[in-house]
């Protein structure tokens, strides 16, 4: 069952930061496509002139932290329960409605997971609390526990490598083949149990973090086709984007901050690795993007302290320059 707690819900990373790139002259468009517990919305309409403020979110759960906006903003505020790759549909529909052609002033993505989906068993996103293989954050067509009993070992393998960048991949998914081949692994902790086993019995060295970690992020992205999904919603918030309207991301793992990067430097005319999600093209298209940040901003030892889970934060800000 998903826990309906504001208080271990996800808290709002760099907040401190973001509200300096908010226009406060006049009023604004905006869209949270990564609501959550609403936090930055909630700041966003409490502190600034806000005319309209789309909230996307996925998470079922997310209606539950909209209540109270909706009831108090009610002409200004509305949520959507659905993936943020269709950010350009909802758009459109509001324009219908307004029945004139609405551009934003500001978007914003805090990707990742939030602590309320980590710290519930339930969702299956934790690899030191015991639940289902779901992993499922609203909207996904498929469960970890598909992957984990169903999928080959090939397959298994290239997921853990593609989207965890575990150098053992091969192994883990051999170990995984072997084990379900006995019987079904049902639950979080008997996934864990088994990788950190096996690495246990190679002896391959002491980590930090858990040896499951990597394993537990690829299937995660791979169920809610994270990365597909990002990248499509960047290049369709850039083209809803008012002329210096700021698209704001905040990404938590090296794999979405690549995305973000390279797509803030392929829209501002800059070199960019060439990758699956944006190739090398010869020659770059219009620049319509400049980057605000020239270096992704850091949480400082002060939020770290407060909020861990901020750690490994990177905000990232784009500015529509036509």
């Amino acid at each position: 069952m998903i826990k309906n707690n504001l208080d271990n819900f996800h808290q709002p990373v760099l907040l401190d930061k973001i509200i300096k790139f908010i226009p406060k002259d006049k009023k604004i468009n905006v869209i949270d496509a990564t609501f959550g517990g609403g936090g930055y919305s909630r700041l966003i309409l409490e502190k600034f002139k806000v005319n309209k403020l789309l909230a996307i979110d996925r998470d079922p759960i997310s209606k539950f932290f909209s209540t109270d906006l909706e009831k108090t903003y009610p002409k200004k505020f509305k949520l959507i329960n659905d993936v943020f790759s269709k950010i350009d549909k909802y758009v459109e529909l509001e324009n219908l409605k307004e029945k004139k052609f609405i551009k934003f002033d500001l978007i914003i993505f805090d990707l990742g997971l939030s602590s309320n989906q980590i710290d519930d068993p339930a969702r299956g996103f934790s690899f030191s609390k015991n639940g289902p293989l779901n992993m499922n954050m609203g909207k996904s067509k498929i469960l970890a526990s598909e992957l984990i009993n169903k999928f080959s070992e090939k397959d298994l393998a290239d997921i853990i490598f593609k989207y965890g960048e575990e150098r053992h991949a091969r192994a883990i998914a051999r170990n995984i083949v072997k084990a379900r081949k006995v019987k079904i692994i049902k639950n979080t902790l008997e996934l864990s149990d088994l990788i950190n086993n096996f690495f246990s019995k190679k002896k391959l060295g002491f980590k930090k973090i858990n040896h499951a970690t990597k394993t537990f992020q690829a299937l995660r992205i791979y169920v809610n086709d994270e990365l597909n999904e990002l990248t499509s919603a960047l290049n369709k918030s850039h083209n809803i984007l008012e002329k210096k309207g700021r698209l704001i991301i905040v990404s938590f793992q090296s794999l979405e901050d690549r995305i973000v990067k390279d797509f803030l430097n392929h829209k501002s005319g800059k070199r960019w690795r060439s990758s699956r999600h944006y190739p090398e093209q010869a020659e770059h298209g219009p620049i319509t993007l400049k980057i605000v940040t020239k270096k992704p901003i850091r949480p400082e030892e002060s939020e770290i302290k407060k909020n861990p889970r901020s750690r490994s934060a990177k905000l990232r800000i784009g500015e529509k320059i036509s």
